[in-house]
């Protein structure tokens, strides 16, 4: 509970950072609002990355949350995610499968690259940024059984990686946007304390395929 805790300051104190920031210099730089606000959610396909890891299978999840975006010019932008990501992966064990399953509070900031002008109903993009994931449980099941939290000093409380992919912006109406994308999380980090998968670094990674709804803030 104490690590929950914590995770969550974190996370509200790096959003209102984030937010207070790009609120001001969205006002204060244009006299037309070029920021929007969204909501967003999709399916994760995750796993594990490392030395001792390779049996294991990926575990189908989703995450949820709201992202705020900055245009600062016709090309390129920023958005800031704060999602609740489920993660983790599977081990088949001959007659029962093994799941591991850790939930985060994820936050990333993103640089959009656009390409074709503002004038188009369909905008590809390109986007790249660092992921910061605050660990709100870690549990685990054999088989049919239920989940069985693991001991607060198994995992790290934070994973940091860099999150990379491709989407589009569909107009829906005037300031209104339809956006889909696919990309992949690649965690930088060891997110165990002790070793408990054998290997001396185990690093999550996760394919994501999302859809978003965002709105214009004026």
């Amino acid at each position: 509970m104490q690590t929950v805790t914590k995770s969550f300051s974190k996370f509200f104190f790096v959003l209102l950072l984030v937010v207070t920031i790009s609120f001001s210099i969205s006002f204060s730089s244009y006299a037309q609002s070029n920021t929007s606000l969204g909501i967003k959610g999709g399916i994760n396909i995750a796993n594990f990355r490392g030395e001792d890891v390779e049996d294991y299978d990926g575990r189908t999840a989703f995450n949820i949350g709201a992202v705020l975006n900055y245009s600062i010019t016709e090309k390129a932008g920023l958005s800031f995610e704060a999602d609740y990501s489920s993660q983790g992966a599977k081990l088949d064990m001959g007659t029962n499968e093994a799941t591991t399953k850790l939930n985060y509070i994820r936050t990333t900031l993103l640089y959009n690259y656009f390409m074709g002008s503002n004038d188009m109903d369909i905008r590809p993009k390109l986007f790249v940024g660092p992921s910061l994931g605050f660990l709100l449980n870690s549990q685990n099941k054999v088989g049919d059984g239920d989940y069985v939290d693991y001991p607060d000093d198994t995992f790290n409380s934070t994973d940091f990686g860099i999150a990379f992919g491709a989407g589009l912006h569909v107009r829906v109406k005037e300031g209104i946007w339809f956006v889909p994308d696919v990309r992949y999380n690649l965690g930088l980090t060891d997110i165990t304390k002790n070793n408990l998968f054998g290997s001396n670094s185990t690093r999550n990674g996760v394919l994501s395929i999302n859809v978003g709804l965002t709105f214009p803030l004026n």
